[in-house]
């Protein structure tokens, strides 16, 4: 739990600072999806020397990278045009459709027995983020960015599982460093770094805040990879985490409204995953 509440305060962080990214410095989603790749492996490298380095050169691993690498390709391109629109609060609610994805997994694939209790619980949560999602509806267009959306939601999706089934050939640190030094050299051509700064609103000062921001990220990655490993449905929930995270800030911001049906679904997210990590614990 005390690893999820770390991930989930560096993903916060990580979150807001996206929405800022697009937002406000302008980045499109070559520029954002390089800015983060190649940020993130600067930092990764100066944290390899305390990490797993298990490497082995079989099709597996390779696959493994190809796969991790397709995965934050979807995430970073296809949120960089979701967050022109959407609010980083609405998009984390979205995400709690993995969960039902991932404990399924769990219990098709390692055996995990059915709770009943804990299906209620998802179900608890996931109601809450129904009306969550539903009040964005009056601000957001769902067609327009309906594909995008089903994209990354897979991503979220898929990066669990390959980093949680890949181990004995490769380690998730060593998948996710190759993955985002690939993304960062197919995306460079797109990204042209060097006019970034030129072209953004927020030129040098914007560069900065997004490429020091990676640092959390690194820190993050390396986290949400260890809980990935020892449960998918863990996995899943740090997205709803930072929900509560990011709907709290809200509601004690005076320059954000939040309606009567985001309070009440943000109290079900809360009462849901405080009880499936309660029932996790208690077996």
């Amino acid at each position: 739990m005390l690893l999820m509440m770390t991930v989930v305060g560096l993903y916060t962080l990580c979150s807001l600072n996206d929405k800022y990214a697009v937002s406000k410095a302008g980045y499109n989603g070559s520029q954002l999806t390089f800015m983060m790749s190649a940020g993130t492996v600067l930092f990764l490298s100066f944290l390899l020397p305390f990490a797993d380095r298990t490497f082995t050169f079989s099709p597996v691993s390779f696959v493994c990278i190809g796969l991790i690498a397709l995965s934050k390709y979807l995430e970073f391109a296809m949120s960089a045009r979701i967050l022109e629109t959407m609010s980083v609060f609405e998009l984390k609610a979205w995400l709690g459709i993995n969960m039902f994805l991932s404990y399924f997994t769990d219990v098709l694939v390692d055996g995990v027995k059915v709770s009943g209790v804990k299906i209620l619980l998802i179900g608890v949560t996931a109601a809450g983020l129904v009306l969550i999602a539903g009040e964005g509806k009056k601000q957001v267009n769902y067609k327009k960015i309906a594909i995008p959306l089903i994209l990354y939601l897979a991503a979220r999706y898929i990066y669990g599982p390959v980093m949680k089934y890949c181990e004995g050939y490769i380690s998730s640190t060593m998948t996710l460093y190759f993955a985002l030094i690939v993304l960062a050299i197919v995306t460079l051509p797109a990204a042209r770094p060097w006019r970034i700064p030129k072209e953004s609103p927020e030129g040098v000062k914007g560069m900065l805040i997004v490429g020091g921001c990676k640092l959390p990220n690194a820190f993050g990655l390396m986290g949400e990879n260890a809980v990935a490993a020892r449960s998918l449905t863990n996995f899943s929930f740090i997205a709803p985490m930072i929900l509560i995270v990011i709907f709290f800030k809200d509601l004690f911001d005076k320059r954000v409204k939040t309606s009567p049906l985001s309070a009440a679904g943000g109290a079900a997210v809360i009462i849901g995953i405080a009880g499936f990590q309660a029932a996790l614990n208690m077996g």
